[in-house]
């Protein structure tokens, strides 16, 4: 009898998340995407890895690639409450983007890997939360092993969102922690106009205020 209820209790559980996954695909919500492979060169800290992520309108993102400016500033974030530290970039970024048409800015939420309906229900979530367009094009997330991802990038941990300059290679050339400030802002210009990697110099002080 146990063995039966359970079953029953599976084939209930089974039949809510079917109502679930068909009810977002009936109201026209974005799919799940995937747990995305890590492709890495090796060298830590030197180039963004190949991974697969999905904007917030559905559409899957191949990082760094598929990035749409020359240079794309990536601020990579591992909590929901980080989301006030990026928003201090989205504002301070827009003289810069201006100043720089080559440029893009994106905010990439990094969350382990995690079941079909777990991401399904995070993408629609966060979808539902934004409904500015171009703050959707530029949400990217993906689901990773977060160790591996963050070894690639020579993070050494997820209490701070890391801001990654890349180049047309996904090269790191520029790379900062935390909220924006006039410090950081200056250096970010300094190496956009210049166009030489100051890597070596922030890797060692990425928390320079």
């Amino acid at each position: 009898m146990q063995s039966i209820i359970s079953r029953l209790g599976y084939v209930v559980l089974g039949a809510l998340a079917l109502g679930v996954l068909g009810a977002l695909v009936l109201r026209g919500c974005i799919p799940a995407g995937i747990n995305s492979p890590i492709e890495s060169t090796g060298m830590s800290g030197v180039q963004f890895p190949d991974v697969v992520g999905a904007d917030l309108e559905g559409t899957e993102v191949l990082l760094p690639t598929g990035l749409a400016g020359q240079r794309n500033l990536v601020a990579v974030a591992f909590e929901r409450e980080q989301q006030a530290v990026v928003d201090t970039w989205i504002t301070s970024m827009e003289p810069l983007l201006a100043q720089h048409p080559e440029l893009r800015f994106y905010e990439v939420p990094t969350i382990y890997e995690s079941s079909t309906l777990s991401r399904l229900w995070i993408n629609n979530g966060m979808r539902a939360g934004i409904t500015d367009e171009v703050a959707r094009r530029r949400t990217v997330t993906i689901y990773v092993d977060r160790e591996q991802f963050n070894a690639a990038l020579s993070i050494p941990d997820t209490r701070d969102i890391h801001l990654l300059l890349l180049n047309a290679e996904g090269e790191i050339i520029w790379r900062s922690t935390g909220a924006a400030n006039d410090q950081k802002l200056a250096d970010l210009s300094r190496v956009l106009v210049s166009g030489q990697s100051t890597t070596d110099l922030t890797r060692l002080n990425p928390g320079r205020t």
